[in-house]
């Protein structure tokens, strides 16, 4: 299949499904597996036809799907599925770790009880999370419990300069079971950490754990170049 071609028949139907949930799962489904390749345009209009339902439900997708990262919305053209360019993960990434690292050192110095009490939750919900998007939230707060910790305004401005790529590929890497078991065992180094008050092991622990999210997309984009240019 070619990148330019539009092919929506591996989008499922939602005959008696809650279509505000499942029109948005099913496209998010179909655009994290590459059945909907990135640079491709949608529309309200055939998005609706394909899947047998009104517009209302399919624009209530899109805001969310555009939410995530996963696509874009052009004003007069419809929706683009986003697309990150090998040089723009990877300076997003670099951003992400300096600045994450640094929040994290930050943390030590200034979590509580009730901080490391909410990061248990978290972490334990993360465990049971019945859906991808379930774990993509969850994971969304304890990062977001790691950066309010490091008491920092400025960081967190920046941070949300990269957000587009970051949630975007938290997205993709919650698909993957075996990815998802890993992301629950690094948090929990990083949540070890600073129970402890050991700035140096929660450095290294969200180090790793940026490092390993990075090398995950990675592969993930290149086998989906393969594919996408397979004949």
């Amino acid at each position: 299949m070619t990148q330019g071609y539009l092919d929506l028949s591996k989008v499922e139907s939602v005959e008696r499904q809650p279509l505000n949930v499942r029109i948005y799962e099913n496209l998010k489904s179909a655009i994290i597996k590459g059945d909907l390749h990135a640079g491709n345009r949608l529309t309200e209009t055939e998005v609706a036809k394909q899947m047998n339902v009104s517009p209302t439900p399919v624009r209530e997708a899109f805001r969310r799907l555009a939410a995530e990262g996963l696509v874009k919305i052009v004003p007069w053209k419809g929706v683009v599925i986003q697309s990150f360019s090998e040089a723009e993960i990877i300076e997003s990434y670099q951003c992400r770790e300096a600045l994450e690292v640094l929040a994290i050192r930050l943390a030590v110095e200034n979590i509580d009880e009730k901080g490391i009490e909410k990061l248990r939750v978290l972490l334990n919900q993360s465990f049971e999370a019945e859906s991808s998007t379930e774990f993509v939230s969850l994971n969304s707060e304890i990062h977001s419990v790691f950066i309010e910790y490091a008491r920092n305004a400025k960081l967190k401005t920046l941070l949300d300069l990269v957000n587009d790529v970051i949630f975007h590929d938290r997205n993709i890497s919650a698909y993957n079971s075996s990815r998802r078991e890993k992301i629950i065992a690094e948090h929990m180094e990083i949540f070890n950490a600073l129970k402890e008050k050991n700035a140096d092991k929660a450095e290294s622990a969200m180090r790793l754990h940026i490092k390993n999210g990075l090398e995950y997309i990675t592969q993930e984009n290149l086998s989906k170049k393969k594919v996408s240019s397979s004949p």
